[in-house]
């Protein structure tokens, strides 16, 4: 058991447990914490999946982000091509397993990988990039900015997973496309660091319409 990964989880244990849910819940340290890829924003991601559609709430969750859901549908996502499920089964680390659940998933997923489709991530990119253009035009600089980081984010899974690599936390997908898609990889990095004025915002824009066409 990795100490670390379950100090940082201690919260939800703890939820957990005042639940009853203990004995039947799965959590799974993810995204930048699991990779230990951390910036000075990340926060703690956290995912607990259930037998069925409980949920717990955290009193006071800090910089814990808590994703929570039920294991048919986790696996239902893992089949319908979600790269989520794909990247929690291959990168994360297991805090509490009852019954070695995800110890079997995971040695499934090894046995026989699904290869997520990048096509959903470009569609969804869409939609997010037309929400920042609409907050900008309001003049809503931060969460323009916000909602471009997920669009670049999704884009940047896309590029990559249609290229056959695997993408990585938000924080890492920079480095995965210097190679392959420099200008991108350099537009998410100064979303993640809120480091664009209204005009990097608008060029951004552009940049992303045009690497969704290139796909």
């Amino acid at each position: 058991m990795n100490k670390e990964a379950k100090r940082k989880a201690a919260p939800v244990l703890d939820a957990l447990a005042s639940s009853r849910m203990l004995e039947s819940a799965t959590v799974v340290l993810i995204g930048s914490s699991a990779r230990e890829s951390t910036h000075e924003r990340s926060d703690i991601d956290i995912l607990v999946i259930h037998e069925d559609d409980c949920r717990i709430r955290l009193a006071r969750p800090g910089d814990i982000h808590l994703q929570q859901d039920r294991r048919s549908r986790f696996l239902k996502r893992l089949e319908d091509g979600d790269d989520y499920p794909g990247w929690a089964l291959r990168f994360g680390i297991p805090v509490h397993d009852p019954g070695g659940w995800w110890a079997e998933r995971v040695a499934a997923e090894l046995e026989t990988p699904h290869w997520p489709d990048w096509r959903p991530k470009a569609d969804y990119a869409k939609k997010r990039i037309k929400f920042s253009g609409e907050l900008l035009d309001t003049g809503d600089i931060d969460a323009a900015s916000e909602e471009m980081m997920f669009a670049a984010s999704h884009v940047a899974r896309a590029v990559l997973l249609k290229k056959g690599q695997f993408p990585l936390s938000r924080m890492e997908l920079p480095s995965q496309l210097e190679k392959i898609a420099p200008d991108l990889a350099r537009l998410l990095g100064r979303l993640i660091v809120g480091d664009l004025d209204p005009d990097g915002l608008r060029t951004g824009e552009t940049l992303l319409k045009r690497q969704i066409a290139q796909l």
